[in-house]
């Protein structure tokens, strides 16, 4: 009877997660570990503790999942494994986001472990796309790209649990793609996640997602589409007031598609919204769109940058032109200086001198428009 009750609970989470509800998910998997604690019953105690601890993560309840997970992690005798292998998943998710780059390698290894005590070494699959994200977030897009493409071929051949859906497999590769300039490689997951099942509602957001790459590298726009790229980017712009858990990364790229539109308003709306305008360096790229704006330039994406822009004549720009433009650049090369301490924090925590890199290219652009059109 008690194992029934379990498992409905455990159903219940399945359908609260997968329709994006995280808070009603871990409300229900904390009332599945308490009754399984009451009932003794270690498996189904660190079960619910992992559903628990899952969807706080989603939530942006970071202590509270790292503690429900950390407490399911410990792979102690009469423990699935596999239950004790997603927990560790699921906080080497959060160690490549928030921790530094050598715990995320100790749980890269204990989760090796763990599918081997299990026999499911076919979901290393899992273990290989976080690695993945490990490189991506220090800026080696090519090891990025390598271990995405492995964890993709991998969890083709494995029917298994645990897994994570497939569309959450080609975003990232498309974003490799995107990041080295690859073009083709960018169509190619385009293409693939147009033919996936969307399986829980955060794969509808990654494809979304990979509209808005696509436009931010020029590539054509779907056949058949409702409405254009900026109306998209508006559409899910407003879908994510609405989404619980993380979506910098859906809004990021909606956003740089409307700076690439000169939507200024719309742009300066949503990077006040908690968790949508939370890209460190939006708001300066924000205040350097307008710049180039200001001097007649065509307005560019501040990463796919696969040609040169050509120049304009400066000239033809009036001297009320030239104030506003003085000052867009000024607010810029604040906002970007602003990031420092960020990007040094980042750049010791995850070991690379990436995000310093970025700011310094940046204030380059600043600086080449300063000389340029003085």
């Amino acid at each position: 009877m008690a194992t029934t009750e379990l498992d409905k609970i455990k159903q219940r989470c399945g359908t609260a997660y997968k329709a994006g509800h995280y808070a009603e998910c871990a409300r229900l998997a904390a009332q599945g570990a308490a009754l399984a604690e009451r009932l003794g019953d270690a498996e189904w105690r660190v079960r619910m503790r992992t559903w628990e601890g899952e969807s706080r993560w989603q939530n942006k309840e970071v202590d509270a999942a790292v503690a429900a997970l950390t407490e399911a992690a410990d792979d102690a005798s009469g423990v699935d494994p596999q239950d004790s292998f997603n927990a560790v998943s699921t906080l080497l998710s959060i160690a490549v986001e928030k921790r530094p780059a050598a715990e995320a390698r100790q749980l890269l290894v204990r989760g090796h472990r763990l599918l081997e005590r299990g026999g499911r070494t076919a979901s290393r699959h899992m273990l290989d796309l976080n690695e993945g994200n490990l490189a991506a977030r220090r800026g080696d897009w090519n090891t990025a790209l390598d271990h995405y493409r492995i964890a993709y071929e991998r969890q083709r051949g494995d029917r298994g649990m645990p897994r994570f859906t497939e569309a959450s497999y080609l975003i990232k590769l498309a974003e490799a793609y995107f990041m080295l300039g690859d073009g083709a490689g960018l169509q190619q997951q385009r293409e693939a996640i147009n033919n996936a099942k969307m399986e829980v509602e955060g794969d509808h957001l990654r494809a979304e997602q990979m509209r808005m790459l696509c436009h931010r590298a020029g590539l054509e726009e779907p056949t058949g589409a409702k409405t254009d790229a900026c109306g998209a980017a508006r559409r899910l712009l407003r879908w994510l007031e609405e989404f619980e858990g993380y979506r910098t990364d859906y809004a990021r790229d909606a956003l740089l598609v409307l700076l690439l539109h000169g939507d200024w308003l719309s742009v300066e709306t949503w990077i006040e919204y908690p968790g949508i305008g939370d890209d460190p360096f939006i708001a300066g790229d924000l205040h350097w769109a307008r710049a180039r704006a200001g001097l007649g330039l065509p307005l560019r994406d501040p990463v796919w940058q696969a040609e040169s822009s050509p120049t304009s004549d400066s000239r033809m720009v009036t001297d009320h032109q030239r104030d506003r433009v003085t000052a867009e650049l000024a607010a810029a090369r604040v906002h970007y200086q602003s990031k420092r301490a960020w990007a040094a924090a980042e750049d010791a925590r995850l070991e690379t001198d990436y995000y310093i890199r970025v700011i310094e290219q940046r204030l380059g652009w600043i600086a080449e428009l300063e000389h340029r059109y003085p």
